[in-house]
């Protein structure tokens, strides 16, 4: 073999190379992938909805013509839910189809003090009519700003005699810490009670008293709010689904 010819095959061995699928670059001992290379496209806009109901009807419509056997259902909280396409190949990334939320309605109203007509009228808004809120209510109630003033006179001395104070109507046992339901995950489902103490504050000079509810369960209601959401979408939605919770 002349000189040439093996000039040419060095050349030859010196050029980037397809092996299987890869690209080799002899000269710069690079491997790369030509996959790698390729920009992922376009991913779609994700469907924001406000119950578990709207996202059965998006699974059973599947107007999107998802193979449900990779669809992924997400519990991300008691708030949130997340539907979701198996992990793309070449991006290792997951597209978003759906994101269910709903509002926490104890949000801000916990953990502080308040008027006694901020907190009777939070409780019944805020709270469902089960458990322990009658009797919470019942005695809040029968509080009353009590302000009285007699005033004797006979033409020579007069006197006047005030009296101010907070007096309760009658007496309301109320254990504590109290039992209530707030609504705090998706209306779908049953909400889950838990316990809370329950506190009266000396109000501002001359007013009445300032009351509030502080969580005692550690935050357990979660967990039993998740197992209630996973559990209505594993009965509304095909067995294929995956509910991840």
């Amino acid at each position: 073999m002349d000189g040439a010819a093996v000039e040419q095959l060095v050349g030859l061995s010196r050029k980037p190379t397809m092996i299987g699928d890869y690209l080799v670059r002899p000269n710069d001992w690079v491997v790369e992938d030509p996959a790698a290379l390729v920009k992922a496209g376009p991913l779609a806009q994700v469907l924001n909805v406000w119950s578990l109901g709207a996202v059965r009807d998006y699974v059973a419509a599947n107007r999107d013509a998802l193979d449900l056997s990779k669809v992924l259902v997400h519990i991300v909280s008691p708030f949130v839910v997340n539907v979701l396409a198996s992990i793309e190949a070449r991006s290792r990334s997951r597209e978003h189809y759906v994101k269910a939320s709903v509002g926490d309605m104890t949000d801000g109203f916990l953990g502080r003090f308040m008027s006694l007509e901020d907190f009777v009228v939070g409780v019944q808004v805020r709270f469902a009519d089960a458990d322990d809120r009658k009797r919470v209510l019942a005695l809040l109630s029968n509080v009353k700003n009590e302000k009285v003033q007699t005033a004797l006179d006979d033409g020579v001395t007069q006197t006047v005699t005030v009296r101010a104070g907070v007096a309760l109507v009658s007496e309301v046992a109320v254990p504590n810490p109290v039992l209530l339901c707030p609504y705090r995950t998706f209306r779908d489902v049953l909400q889950p009670s838990s316990l809370f103490v329950l506190r009266v504050n000396q109000g501002k000079a001359g007013g009445l008293p300032e009351a509030g509810l502080f969580e005692a369960d550690g935050g357990a209601w979660r967990l039993t709010a998740i197992e209630r959401v996973k559990a209505w979408l594993n009965d509304a939605l095909p067995a294929t689904v995956a509910v991840l919770a």
